[in-house]
This record gives structure tokens, sequence and C-alpha cells, in this order.
């Protein structure tokens, strides 16, 4: 194993965003797209900070297991539903993040009073459940995520897509300190960035910023997690399971 195998990054993503405050105590998810675009990666029931990448389990688009002997969230399913109805999507991350969660209950889009906020200009979706379905219901989801990377679901916490896990990750981590400085920029009068200003900004953030905090945060885990990249150390830990997590089919 290397630190470029899906299971790898899930777990670290899930570390970095716990680092972050985004933890969803066991709720919340990772997921990866699958090498070939038919499966994906997706992480378990537990802590952010104690994933491994043993726990990482990979499921087909249909739900059922391919790898791995975790089992694996309910909620996959709007997973699965999001990679098939965009297949740019590279990645999807779920949280219940305590600033995005407290901003959630407003029925808004966050808006730009933090420099890296600009990420999120154009990006954002707002979907709230009305009791009728399954919460986090895929086909709804996928409608009303559009060609958007951030679905603020009300009451509830936040859905990011990215190209990658690692853009994801780093997106997720950075909605977080949006919703708080939106927060607490209301509170005095705070006011946002001009337009002009926010178009500029989006196309650098994206540009230097993402793949740079990626890089960033990555180093620090090494000194903050040393039992996750003992498994780079030690591969033949990783050696592939036979699927044996319970199927999720018919499961929101």
């Amino acid at each position: 194993m290397d630190e470029n195998d899906s299971r790898f990054k899930v777990a670290a993503s899930r570390r970095m965003l716990f680092r972050e405050g985004c933890d969803s105590t066991v709720g919340g998810h990772v997921s990866a797209r699958a090498e070939g675009g038919d499966a994906f990666w997706i992480s378990p029931f537990e802590y952010f900070d104690e994933t491994t990448p043993d726990r990482i389990v990979k499921l087909g688009m249909d739900l059922q297991p391919v790898e791995g002997d975790w089992e694996p969230s309910p909620a996959a399913a709007f997973h699965a539903a999001l990679y098939q109805g965009r297949p740019d999507i590279g990645s999807v991350i779920h949280t219940h993040g305590k600033h995005s969660s407290v901003f959630s209950t407003t029925g808004r889009k966050v808006g730009m009073y933090n420099v890296a906020s600009v990420l999120f200009w154009e990006e954002q979706a707002l979907h709230a459940d009305d009791g009728t379905k399954p919460p986090v219901y895929g086909p709804d989801l996928v409608a009303a995520l559009g060609d958007k990377s951030v679905i603020l679901l009300k009451n509830h916490g936040a859905i990011i897509v990215g190209d990658t896990l690692e853009n994801a990750t780093i997106k997720a981590m950075v909605l977080e300190t949006a919703c708080y400085h939106h927060m607490e920029a209301e509170k005095i009068g705070g006011t946002e960035f001009p337009e002009a200003e926010v178009v500029r900004g989006k196309q650098a953030y994206l540009k230097y910023y993402l793949p740079n905090m990626w890089k960033a945060n990555f180093r620090r885990l090494r000194r903050s997690d040393p039992d996750l990249f003992e498994w780079l150390e030690h591969p033949e830990r990783a050696a592939p399971t036979t699927a044996a997590v319970r199927s999720t089919a018919g499961t929101r």
C-alpha cells in the first residue's frame, strides 16, 4: 500500500476533517470513486479520527459489496446516486460539522465573508427534506446539486463533492470555516467581498490553495497520526479481503 491507495486517502481525509472540526461522531462519511468508475470506496460507522485503510469498503453502484469486511453506512445510496448522476465527481463527503450544521438551519447560502469562502461562489445548492422520503434521498440530491459542488442540508449538515478526494476534503474543511465567519461577521454588521474580488480570488484559490492545503495537512498528519502511516510501512496488512459486508440495497 502507498499513499495514493484510495483506502489510505479516504482514511487520511477523515482524520484531516476531524482535526479541522468537521467531525460527525460516527455519522458522516467520505467516499472516493474507484478506478474504472463503476464502484466506490466508502467509510463505515466510526469516529473520523479512528479510521484506518482496512475499514474502507468497496461497493458497486448497485450497493453490492465488492471488497472489504466492514459495514458501510446505509447512506451509501446517495453517494452512488451522485456518482452516477455526475461522471465528473471523484469524491463525495458528508459532514455534520458544528458550524455548517448550525448555519444550515438558516436555509441560506454561505456568504463571501472570508477570503477562502470564494471557493463557494456560485457553487452552492440548498436542500430540505419534507418528511415524505428517506433523508438524503439520492435522486433528490442529484437534482438539487445540479452542476454545483456543495449542498447545504437544512438542519442537517453538508455534502461536498469534488473532482478528486483531495479537493473535496479541503473544500469541506473550508466550508466549516466559511460558515463560522459568516455567522460571526453578521453579528457585528460585517459585509461581504465585492463580486469582482470574489471572482478573482476564486480562480487563485482553485489553482494554488486547494493543492497546497492538501499537501500541508498531509504533512501535519504524519506527525499527529503515526498509526495511520504504519499502513505504508506494512503493506501486507492491507491485502484485499473477501467481500463480507452486508448489502445496503434499498436503504437510504
